[in-house]
């Protein structure tokens, strides 16, 4: 059973923003089956630091947006950002120290904030006009 199902109300209509959208939701998927099936720490620890690596990336990406379109919730987005990224680290560290209980499952959290930011993204990228998207190398569709 996948830790979070895709939902197509999730996807913004910007083409590279929902691809990266759906690997995230496809890497915390692939992260809780590891941690179910128990399988290695380190390939768990490796899954957790490729899902750290692209969020940080793809947030990035959308607070320079937010920014540059004077995104009204600007600021609390960015937090929520860092407090999801925060909570991957702690699981990456628990791994890392081997202090993560075998076979526990993530957090309800994780879901719940990845749930809550593409929805806000599906907000924000309704607002920004296909000459905006460009200039970020986006396309819509």
């Amino acid at each position: 059973m996948p830790y979070i199902d895709w939902d197509a109300n999730l996807e913004t209509g910007v083409a590279g923003i929902d691809h990266e959208h759906r690997r995230l939701v496809q890497l915390l998927n692939d992260i809780h089956e590891l941690i179910v099936a128990k399988a290695d720490p380190i390939r768990i620890a490796d899954t957790l630091a490729d899902f750290h690596t692209l969020a940080t990336a793809h947030f990035a990406l959308e607070e320079k947006i937010m920014r540059d379109q004077k995104y009204p919730a600007f600021a609390q987005r960015r937090e929520t950002h860092r407090r999801l990224l925060d909570e991957v680290r702690d699981i990456m560290d628990a791994y890392d120290a081997g202090s993560y209980r075998e076979g526990q499952s993530l957090p309800a959290t994780l879901r719940q904030w990845l749930f809550q930011l593409m929805s806000i993204d599906v907000d924000l990228f309704t607002r920004i006009t296909p000459a905006s998207l460009r200039k970020w190398g986006l396309t819509q569709g």
